[in-house]
């Protein structure tokens, strides 16, 4: 994930002009925007018991899906690297990984009210050479380069983004039909009290009427 730099501001040493009669420095539009983007969460290790503060995305699947949406290009571009599965069981992940569109359905993050409506329609589209691309309904948010491994006895999933604030990383579950999958955050982005449920479609749905929702 890219580092954003900021240049820092500074009194000039040889000004008259009494430092307190001058302005605050005001926040860049791009400092503004982080802050929307990341929020600060206190967390407590399961194994010391101590408790520590760390920055986790506001937004469940991406900052252009929110009430306040922003979008913020990654200076660090993603770097697909193409699936290579061997087993039979790897081969059927990648495989119903990158059929067609996987729409969500319906997400949930604990206390947080509002947020299942705001991110019904968002969609995934996974490709065999590692790039996806995401959106909502009509609408392409941005690429990014995808992966996927085994940790223990969970299938995570890897999503890279040409944006910032939208790397995500699930563990998923595929459905027996394999149309319906479910996805649960993880540790890594401090994300495991948000899980939603994807439907597998054809196309996107251009808006909520074509998901059976009323608009």
């Amino acid at each position: 994930m890219a580092l954003l730099a900021f240049a820092s501001c500074k009194w000039d040493k040889h000004s008259n002009s009494n430092p307190s009669e001058n302005p605050s420095p005001q926040a860049t539009p791009a400092q503004d925007a982080l802050s929307r983007i990341y929020e600060t969460k206190t967390v407590v290790d399961s194994i010391t018991g101590k408790a520590f503060e760390v920055q986790r995305p506001v937004d469940p699947l991406s900052t252009a899906i929110s009430k306040d949406p922003v979008s913020i290009p990654d200076a660090v571009k993603p770097k697909p690297v193409p699936l290579a599965p061997v087993s039979p069981q790897q081969q059927r992940i990648v495989r119903v990984l990158t059929k067609d569109y996987w729409i969500v359905w319906a997400l949930h993050k604990i206390k947080h009210k509002g947020l299942n409506r705001i991110n019904q329609g968002a969609w995934f589209k996974f490709n065999p050479d590692g790039s996806y691309q995401y959106g909502q309904f009509d609408k392409t948010i941005g690429n990014g380069a995808w992966s996927w491994e085994y940790r223990g006895d969970k299938a995570i999933l890897l999503l890279d983004s040409e944006m910032v604030g939208d790397d995500r990383e699930w563990s998923f579950l595929l459905g027996s039909d394999e149309d319906v999958m479910v996805w649960v955050g993880t540790d890594r982005y401090h994300t495991t009290d948000t899980q939603c449920k994807l439907q597998n479609l054809i196309q996107p749905p251009r808006n909520r009427q074509e998901m059976g929702f009323q608009e």
